[in-house]
């Protein structure tokens, strides 16, 4: 067989599986068949005899023009974003019965709109991981990260997409409820502060922020309130990504951050995270107060 011939073969045997990887990842079905075509011009001019595992190495190739497709919508925010129509995804000619009802299962309307809050790491890590199994490590490959950070950007991602499924409280109530316990925390108020957390609170720490002395684990809301009673006196309320949480800056940069999940009032997990890789992904936007009351100015920091 020639091999051009045999190339083509095997490029639309991954086809369908490329375009469902590019589609979930971007949520644009325009976009997604641009990346599979991408795709498969750098096919066409690589070395493919080199290439000992065809499947992955397209995965990996249609993954990272998806990465770039993200960032240059976020660098073009007042660009127009169409979310794909689910019928335009589930009606393809190459996917099987089966396929058809995993991608109606998998991509809806909301969960999309979700995703749209990721960043593009984020998005990256808990498509890929998530949706098509793909390990840690080849991630890390694609995202150029440590392993380590793309495990904790798809957990980020995961409880993001969770918590839009739940009854939360709003944005100002979490705000509230976060400000309270930094108020809290720096008075040494313990019972305030365990009238904040949730009965089944976790209190984790990436190993950046372990080595700079956080615990690596407290679980209950007597752990949790006695490792910050009386401290975080150099933390401030911030929005992470549009939620409420705290940050610590040294040197005008963001050391820490404390991502907080807020479900009815209560605090039901904080995450200190410390990851470069990981801090480099959320937009920090400090909460400053004025004398005013109810007043509240929101500052990017200069990150």
């Amino acid at each position: 067989m020639d091999h051009s011939k045999f190339l083509v073969e095997q490029f639309e045997a991954n086809r369908a599986m490329l375009r469902s990887v590019a589609v979930r990842i971007l949520g644009n079905a325009d976009d997604a068949d641009d990346a599979v075509q991408e795709a498969w011009l750098r096919l066409s001019r690589s070395d493919d005899e080199s290439i000992d595992n065809l499947a992955g190495w397209l995965t990996t190739v249609v993954s990272r023009i998806c990465l770039n497709t993200l960032r240059s919508r976020r660098r073009r925010p007042t660009d127009s974003v169409h979310l794909v129509n689910e019928t335009d995804v589930i009606e393809q000619p190459s996917a099987t019965r089966e396929e058809q009802a995993l991608l109606a299962d998998s991509v809806g309307i909301a969960l999309l709109i979700v995703l749209e809050t990721l960043s593009p790491a984020e998005r990256i890590a808990f498509v890929l991981h998530d949706t098509f199994s793909v390990s840690f490590e080849e991630i890390s490959r694609i995202l150029d990260k440590s392993s380590e950070a793309c495990r904790q950007l798809a957990s980020r991602a995961r409880r993001r997409i969770v918590s839009a499924d739940q009854p939360a409280s709003d944005a100002q109530r979490q705000l509230e409820v976060v400000t309270a316990f930094l108020a809290a925390s720096k008075s040494g108020d313990f019972e305030k502060l365990l009238s904040l957390l949730s009965p089944d609170v976790e209190l984790v720490s990436d190993a950046a922020a372990v080595l700079l002395g956080a615990p690596e684990r407290r679980d209950g809301p007597v752990e949790v309130a006695d490792r910050f009673s009386g401290g975080a006196h150099a933390a401030r309320a911030a929005l992470l990504d549009d939620l409420a949480g705290l940050v610590w800056f040294q040197g005008g940069h963001a050391k820490v951050v404390f991502d907080f999940t807020v479900v009815a009032g209560l605090v039901t997990r904080i995450e200190m995270i410390a990851e470069h890789d990981v801090l480099d992904e959320i937009h920090i936007d400090v909460v400053t107060r004025r004398q005013s009351p109810g007043y509240r100015e929101l500052l990017p920091t200069d990150r």
